[in-house]
Protein backbone atom coordinates (compact mmCIF):
# COMPACT_ATOMS: atom_id res chain seq x y z
CA UNK A 1 0.00 0.00 0.00
CA UNK A 2 2.82 2.36 0.90
CA UNK A 3 4.49 1.51 -2.38
CA UNK A 4 1.32 2.41 -4.33
CA UNK A 5 1.02 5.70 -2.45
CA UNK A 6 4.62 6.52 -3.25
CA UNK A 7 4.04 5.77 -6.90
CA UNK A 8 0.94 7.96 -6.96
CA UNK A 9 2.87 10.81 -5.28
CA UNK A 10 5.65 10.54 -7.81
CA UNK A 11 3.13 10.61 -10.64
CA UNK A 12 1.43 13.73 -9.26
CA UNK A 13 4.79 15.43 -8.83
CA UNK A 14 5.72 14.67 -12.45
CA UNK A 15 2.42 16.05 -13.69
CA UNK A 16 2.95 19.31 -11.76
CA UNK A 17 6.51 19.56 -13.06
CA UNK A 18 5.44 19.04 -16.68
CA UNK A 19 2.69 21.63 -16.24
CA UNK A 20 5.18 24.15 -14.95
CA UNK A 21 7.49 23.52 -17.91
CA UNK A 22 4.61 23.90 -20.37
CA UNK A 23 3.49 27.14 -18.72
CA UNK A 24 7.03 28.42 -18.88
CA UNK A 25 7.22 27.65 -22.57
CA UNK A 26 3.88 29.34 -23.14
CA UNK A 27 5.13 32.38 -21.27
CA UNK A 28 8.28 32.54 -23.36
CA UNK A 29 6.22 32.27 -26.54
CA UNK A 30 3.94 35.11 -25.46
CA UNK A 31 6.88 37.36 -24.69
CA UNK A 32 8.52 36.58 -28.00
CA UNK A 33 5.25 37.18 -29.77
CA UNK A 34 4.94 40.55 -28.02
CA UNK A 35 8.43 41.49 -29.08
CA UNK A 36 7.66 40.49 -32.65
CA UNK A 37 4.45 42.49 -32.55
CA UNK A 38 6.33 45.52 -31.30
CA UNK A 39 8.93 45.00 -34.01
CA UNK A 40 6.19 44.91 -36.63
CA UNK A 41 4.69 48.10 -35.23
CA UNK A 42 8.05 49.86 -35.32
CA UNK A 43 8.55 48.84 -38.94
CA UNK A 44 5.25 50.52 -39.77
CA UNK A 45 5.98 53.60 -37.66
CA UNK A 46 5.90 57.10 -39.12
CA UNK A 47 9.40 57.75 -40.53
CA UNK A 48 9.41 61.43 -39.51
CA UNK A 49 9.01 62.26 -35.79
CA UNK A 50 6.00 64.44 -35.03
CA UNK A 51 4.48 64.01 -38.50
CA UNK A 52 1.28 62.28 -39.53
CA UNK A 53 0.50 60.68 -42.85
CA UNK A 54 -2.21 62.66 -44.64
CA UNK A 55 -2.42 60.62 -47.84
CA UNK A 56 -3.06 56.91 -47.46
CA UNK A 57 -2.18 55.88 -51.02
CA UNK A 58 -5.53 54.13 -51.45
CA UNK A 59 -8.12 56.89 -51.79
CA UNK A 60 -8.55 60.65 -51.37
CA UNK A 61 -9.73 60.63 -47.78
CA UNK A 62 -8.90 64.07 -46.34
CA UNK A 63 -8.46 65.61 -49.79
CA UNK A 64 -10.47 67.48 -52.42
CA UNK A 65 -9.47 65.88 -55.73
CA UNK A 66 -11.64 66.12 -58.81
CA UNK A 67 -11.80 62.83 -60.76
CA UNK A 68 -11.51 64.62 -64.09
CA UNK A 69 -7.83 65.10 -63.26
CA UNK A 70 -6.89 63.03 -60.20
CA UNK A 71 -6.68 59.26 -59.85
CA UNK A 72 -4.83 56.62 -57.81
CA UNK A 73 -1.90 54.78 -59.40
CA UNK A 74 0.41 52.45 -57.45
CA UNK A 75 -0.06 54.29 -54.15
CA UNK A 76 0.34 57.76 -55.66
CA UNK A 77 -2.13 60.46 -56.57
CA UNK A 78 -1.78 61.16 -60.29
CA UNK A 79 -2.80 64.42 -61.89
CA UNK A 80 -3.22 64.67 -65.66
CA UNK A 81 -5.61 66.52 -67.96
CA UNK A 82 -9.11 67.40 -66.83
CA UNK A 83 -10.15 70.68 -65.25
CA UNK A 84 -8.45 70.60 -61.84
CA UNK A 85 -5.08 72.26 -61.35
CA UNK A 86 -4.67 71.05 -57.76
CA UNK A 87 -5.67 68.36 -55.28
CA UNK A 88 -5.85 70.07 -51.89
CA UNK A 89 -6.30 69.17 -48.24
CA UNK A 90 -9.60 69.52 -46.43
CA UNK A 91 -7.64 70.84 -43.44
CA UNK A 92 -5.99 74.26 -43.27
CA UNK A 93 -2.37 74.81 -42.29
CA UNK A 94 -0.50 77.94 -41.27
CA UNK A 95 2.83 76.88 -39.80
CA UNK A 96 3.67 73.34 -40.88
CA UNK A 97 6.22 70.80 -42.03
CA UNK A 98 5.36 68.93 -45.24
CA UNK A 99 7.28 65.92 -46.55
CA UNK A 100 6.33 64.13 -49.77
CA UNK A 101 7.72 62.14 -52.68
CA UNK A 102 6.93 63.12 -56.28
CA UNK A 103 7.84 62.86 -59.93
CA UNK A 104 6.65 63.81 -63.43
CA UNK A 105 5.60 60.83 -65.55
CA UNK A 106 5.90 62.03 -68.30
CA UNK A 107 7.19 65.59 -68.01
CA UNK A 108 5.82 66.96 -71.29
CA UNK A 109 7.58 70.28 -70.69
CA UNK A 110 5.94 70.75 -67.29
CA UNK A 111 6.87 70.76 -63.59
CA UNK A 112 5.73 69.74 -60.10
CA UNK A 113 4.39 72.22 -57.57
CA UNK A 114 3.11 72.49 -54.02
CA UNK A 115 0.83 75.37 -52.98
CA UNK A 116 0.30 76.95 -49.56
CA UNK A 117 -0.92 80.10 -47.73
CA UNK A 118 -3.65 80.79 -50.29
CA UNK A 119 -7.42 81.04 -50.39
CA UNK A 120 -9.44 77.85 -50.04
CA UNK A 121 -10.94 76.95 -53.43
CA UNK A 122 -14.72 76.82 -53.59
CA UNK A 123 -14.86 74.42 -56.55
CA UNK A 124 -12.69 71.29 -56.49
CA UNK A 125 -13.29 70.72 -60.21
CA UNK A 126 -11.84 74.15 -61.05
CA UNK A 127 -9.88 75.32 -58.01
CA UNK A 128 -8.85 78.95 -58.24
CA UNK A 129 -5.08 79.29 -58.38
CA UNK A 130 -4.39 82.59 -60.16
CA UNK A 131 -4.84 85.68 -57.96
CA UNK A 132 -5.73 83.47 -54.96
CA UNK A 133 -2.66 84.39 -52.90
CA UNK A 134 -0.89 81.03 -53.10
CA UNK A 135 2.84 80.62 -52.72
CA UNK A 136 4.21 77.81 -54.89
CA UNK A 137 7.40 75.80 -54.45
CA UNK A 138 8.56 73.68 -57.38
CA UNK A 139 10.68 70.60 -56.70
CA UNK A 140 13.15 69.25 -57.46
CA UNK A 141 14.84 72.30 -58.99
CA UNK A 142 13.64 74.78 -56.34
CA UNK A 143 11.74 77.41 -58.29
CA UNK A 144 9.07 79.58 -56.63
CA UNK A 145 6.01 81.46 -57.90
CA UNK A 146 3.66 84.04 -56.36
CA UNK A 147 -0.06 83.83 -57.17
CA UNK A 148 -1.07 87.06 -55.42
CA UNK A 149 -3.07 89.56 -57.46
CA UNK A 150 -2.92 91.49 -59.68
CA UNK A 151 -0.74 88.99 -61.58
CA UNK A 152 1.41 85.95 -60.81
CA UNK A 153 5.17 86.30 -61.00
CA UNK A 154 8.44 84.63 -60.16
CA UNK A 155 9.21 84.84 -56.47
CA UNK A 156 12.58 86.09 -55.34
CA UNK A 157 14.12 83.70 -52.83
CA UNK A 158 17.48 82.51 -51.57
CA UNK A 159 19.06 79.57 -53.39
CA UNK A 160 21.08 77.50 -50.91
CA UNK A 161 22.06 74.78 -53.39
CA UNK A 162 21.20 73.89 -56.96
CA UNK A 163 18.35 71.41 -57.25
CA UNK A 164 18.04 68.73 -59.89
CA UNK A 165 16.38 69.48 -63.22
CA UNK A 166 15.39 65.85 -63.68
CA UNK A 167 11.83 65.57 -62.41
CA UNK A 168 11.27 62.14 -63.98
CA UNK A 169 12.94 60.50 -60.97
CA UNK A 170 11.20 60.15 -57.62
CA UNK A 171 12.49 62.79 -55.19
CA UNK A 172 11.56 63.56 -51.59
CA UNK A 173 10.83 67.16 -50.68
CA UNK A 174 10.54 68.73 -47.24
CA UNK A 175 9.01 72.18 -46.76
CA UNK A 176 9.10 73.93 -43.39
CA UNK A 177 6.82 76.99 -43.14
CA UNK A 178 6.40 79.49 -40.31
CA UNK A 179 3.34 81.66 -40.90
CA UNK A 180 4.08 84.20 -38.17
CA UNK A 181 7.58 84.85 -39.50
CA UNK A 182 6.55 84.39 -43.14
CA UNK A 183 9.44 82.00 -43.74
CA UNK A 184 9.87 78.85 -45.79
CA UNK A 185 12.78 76.42 -45.93
CA UNK A 186 12.89 73.64 -48.50
CA UNK A 187 15.04 70.56 -49.01
CA UNK A 188 15.05 67.92 -51.74
CA UNK A 189 16.58 64.48 -51.22
CA UNK A 190 18.27 65.52 -47.99
CA UNK A 191 19.81 68.79 -49.21
CA UNK A 192 18.45 72.21 -48.31
CA UNK A 193 18.08 74.13 -51.56
CA UNK A 194 15.87 77.18 -50.91
CA UNK A 195 14.75 79.72 -48.32
CA UNK A 196 12.10 82.40 -48.57
CA UNK A 197 10.88 85.25 -46.36
CA UNK A 198 7.60 86.97 -47.17
CA UNK A 199 7.77 90.76 -47.43
CA UNK A 200 4.73 91.27 -45.17
CA UNK A 201 4.64 88.30 -42.79
CA UNK A 202 1.98 89.82 -40.53
CA UNK A 203 -0.47 90.79 -43.29
CA UNK A 204 -3.72 88.79 -43.16
CA UNK A 205 -6.25 90.99 -44.98
CA UNK A 206 -4.78 92.77 -48.04
CA UNK A 207 -5.30 90.26 -50.88
CA UNK A 208 -2.24 91.55 -52.73
CA UNK A 209 0.12 90.86 -49.81
CA UNK A 210 -1.50 88.57 -47.28
CA UNK A 211 -0.51 85.08 -46.24
CA UNK A 212 -3.13 83.07 -44.38
CA UNK A 213 -3.72 79.56 -43.08
CA UNK A 214 -5.13 77.51 -45.92
CA UNK A 215 -5.07 74.13 -47.61
CA UNK A 216 -1.96 72.48 -48.95
CA UNK A 217 -2.28 71.87 -52.67
CA UNK A 218 -0.44 69.37 -54.86
CA UNK A 219 -0.42 70.97 -58.28
CA UNK A 220 -1.11 69.67 -61.77
CA UNK A 221 0.46 72.33 -63.94
CA UNK A 222 0.01 72.36 -67.70
CA UNK A 223 0.18 69.27 -69.89
CA UNK A 224 2.47 66.97 -67.91
CA UNK A 225 1.52 64.11 -65.59
CA UNK A 226 2.41 64.59 -61.92
CA UNK A 227 2.50 61.91 -59.22
CA UNK A 228 2.63 62.50 -55.46
CA UNK A 229 2.89 59.91 -52.68
CA UNK A 230 4.07 59.33 -49.09
CA UNK A 231 2.72 62.68 -47.93
CA UNK A 232 3.29 63.60 -44.27
CA UNK A 233 2.61 66.79 -42.34
CA UNK A 234 3.36 68.25 -38.93
CA UNK A 235 1.21 71.16 -37.81
CA UNK A 236 2.90 73.93 -35.83
CA UNK A 237 6.37 72.36 -35.61
CA UNK A 238 8.46 73.58 -32.69
CA UNK A 239 11.88 73.11 -34.25
CA UNK A 240 13.31 75.20 -37.07
CA UNK A 241 15.07 72.12 -38.39
CA UNK A 242 14.68 70.12 -41.58
CA UNK A 243 14.21 66.49 -40.57
CA UNK A 244 15.39 65.10 -43.90
CA UNK A 245 18.64 67.05 -43.88
CA UNK A 246 21.56 65.59 -42.03
CA UNK A 247 24.55 67.70 -41.05
CA UNK A 248 27.76 67.00 -42.95
CA UNK A 249 30.52 65.83 -40.57
CA UNK A 250 33.32 68.33 -40.14
CA UNK A 251 36.53 67.42 -41.97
Amino acid sequence: MRTDNARIGSLVFCLFACGAVLCGCAGDGTEKGGANAQGGASRQAIPYPGCVRIFNGENFEGWEADPSTWSMVDGAMRGVGGTSRAAFTKADYGSFRLIFTARMNPVNGDHLGVLFWGDRPQDASKPKIDNAGWIQFMPPFGGMWDYHPPAGHNLTHETIAQGSRDSTQWSTTEILCNLEKGTMRAAVDGVEIARYTHAAPGERTNPEKRIIPGPIGMMRHGGGTCEYKDIYVQANPKEDRLLTVHATPAK
